[in-house]
Formats: structure tokens, C-alpha cells, sequence
């Protein structure tokens, strides 16, 4: 994996952590900075590990504000990086499970999540809506 130089990670890092706080009072300052962070990355993005982290902050706004197409626009970019880096792929597969199960694709949810399950026991879920749980444990109430 490719190493930013300093003094850019450093600009990435202020624009994507001040964008944080408009989040809840101004949403579209909140999407300018984090977009002016994303455009700094150089192409091509998906060789720097802090290109998934940021491509996941917009994958969960996207998906909490369930703009579906968004979120999956930023899920394909978290792919993009980490079919090259390989650093994080039980995240990629719990977040593609996130996307299906918003989007009703449940058998499609289940499968990914089950992978990660079997892989990486059931942390993926902290922190998380407590209805990706349950459907885990009680897909029948969904499928």
C-alpha cells in the first residue's frame, strides 16, 4: 500500500474531520468538504487505505439517509480500494450485506453476512441497527 506524503494526508485529514461537524446543521457543506478531501487523493484512489475509510464515511452517511444509489456508488469505490489493497475485506462484505438488506435483497444479505460471521464472529454487528442483527438471527421474518 501506497503512503501519502504528510503534508497531504494532513489536508485530507482537516477537511474530512471539520466536515464532520455540519453533519446534523448543514448537510451540504458536510458533501462539499468531504468531497474536496476525496478529490485530493491521487489517481488512482484505490491504492491508499485512507480512500476506503473515507468512501465508507460516505457509504454510511448514504446508507443512514438511505440515498441508495449513492451508497452504493461509494460501496463500489470501497470495492475498487480493496480489491487492490486487500485490507478489509469482512468490512466490504458486512457493508455489501448492509446495502442488500436496505434494498430488500435479504437471501443476498444473509449469505454475505454469514461469510463474515463464520469468519469474524458477530463484532461486525456492534454499533450497528439493531434490525441487521435480528434479521441475522431471525431471517425468517424476513425471507
Amino acid at each position: 500500500m501506497a503512503l501519502l506524503e504528510q503534508e497531504l494526508q494532513k489536508k485530507i485529514d482537516e477537511l474530512r474531520f471539520s466536515a464532520n461537524s455540519f453533519y446534523k446543521t448543514d448537510k451540504t457543506k458536510y458533501f462539499q468538504l468531504k468531497n474536496e478531501a476525496w478529490n485530493l487523493y491521487p489517481v488512482p484512489k484505490n491504492q491508499w487505505g485512507e480512500a476506503y475509510s473515507l468512501a465508507k464515511d460516505f457509504f454510511r452517511v448514504y446508507i443512514r439517509e438511505m440515498e441508495l444509489e449513492e451508497a452504493r456508488n461509494w460501496l463500489e469505490k470501497m470495492i475498487e480500494c480493496n480489491n487492490h489493497l486487500h485490507l478489509f475485506d469482512y468490512d466490504v462484505d458486512f457493508n455489501e450485506g448492509k446495502y442488500f438488506f436496505e434494498i430488500g435483497k435479504y437471501e443476498d444479505a444473509l449469505a454475505k453476512w454469514k461469510y463474515v460471521v463464520d469468519e469474524a464472529g458477530l463484532r461486525y454487528f456492534e454499533r450497528e441497527k439493531p434490525e441487521y442483527l435480528d434479521f441475522y438471527k431471525n431471517p425468517k421474518k424476513f425471507i
